[in-house]
């Protein structure tokens, strides 16, 4: 119960590696506020912890300032205070550059990178009076280059970096960290990489671009994200742990 009595916003957490992330949280003895864009996803996803008190609904498009806003304000509502951000809220994109229009390039760097900046402002206070940390999930493409995920890739890449930043702006109120997962097995991932529309024939090839020949699961992010917002990591600040089965070690 490393979290009992924590207070833990986690935005984008009615799927995926944020759904995986709140259950986690919530076992282990925190208090959640559930986080999606809309009213209606954060219903759904809420019918999940009926019962729980614990569980507590913060709709907001984290994609937008206004967003970033209303999530943080129904966390502070009902808790009080805020201990731990999980900035995890996100989207991908496949697409070279010439493939990604202006419109495409602003939906991903809004999601990716604003909900990021906008939802630690609005925490910063809450934050600083719990001496509480952030925990921003990145990814492997945000330490490597790939083709035709370019925008994509160079959202994660300003998460890494804006990780590293905060984390000198808020020592020593604050720490800050970034999870940089490779391909997790989670609905976006697979109709990310679907091929002709074979989701499943798209992740197994996904499998053979690592190492460790296997893709991740959402419970081993959730398990590295709530290592990071954890006491047994106190010392640890401004880190980008890849969390990719050895992909950003070395050529494979």
């Amino acid at each position: 119960m490393r979290f009992e009595n924590k207070s833990v916003l986690v935005t984008g957490a009615t799927r995926g590696i944020g759904a995986a992330c709140a259950r986690a949280f919530l076992a282990e003895g925190a208090r959640v506020a559930i986080n999606g864009r809309t009213d209606t996803s954060v219903a759904v996803a809420m019918a999940d912890y009926e019962g729980n008190a614990n569980a507590i609904a913060a709709p907001g498009d984290v994609s937008t300032v206004a967003g970033c806003n209303d999530a943080v304000a129904a966390a502070l509502a009902a808790f009080g205070g805020l201990d731990i951000l999980i900035n995890n809220a996100g989207v991908f994109f496949r697409g070279t550059v010439e493939d990604t229009d202006e419109t495409a390039w602003d939906a991903v760097m809004n999601a990716n990178v604003k909900g990021v900046q906008f939802c630690t402002r609005a925490a910063l206070p809450a934050l600083r009076a719990a001496k509480g940390n952030i925990v921003n999930i990145a990814s492997e493409s945000g330490l490597n280059g790939y083709p035709e995920t370019t925008a994509y890739c160079a959202s994660k890449g300003a998460v890494v970096n804006l990780t590293r930043a905060m984390a000198m702006e808020f020592a020593p109120d604050i720490r800050v960290n970034a999870l940089c997962p490779g391909v997790v097995d989670t609905d976006m991932a697979r109709a990310g990489f679907a091929i002709e529309g074979d989701e499943d024939a798209g992740i197994r090839g996904q499998h053979d671009a690592y190492p460790l020949k296997r893709i991740g699961t959402v419970e081993q992010a959730a398990a590295a994200t709530l290592f990071l917002a954890s006491e047994g990591a106190g010392f640890i600040n401004g880190v980008a742990l890849p969390m990719e089965g050895g992909a950003t070690v070395g050529k494979w």
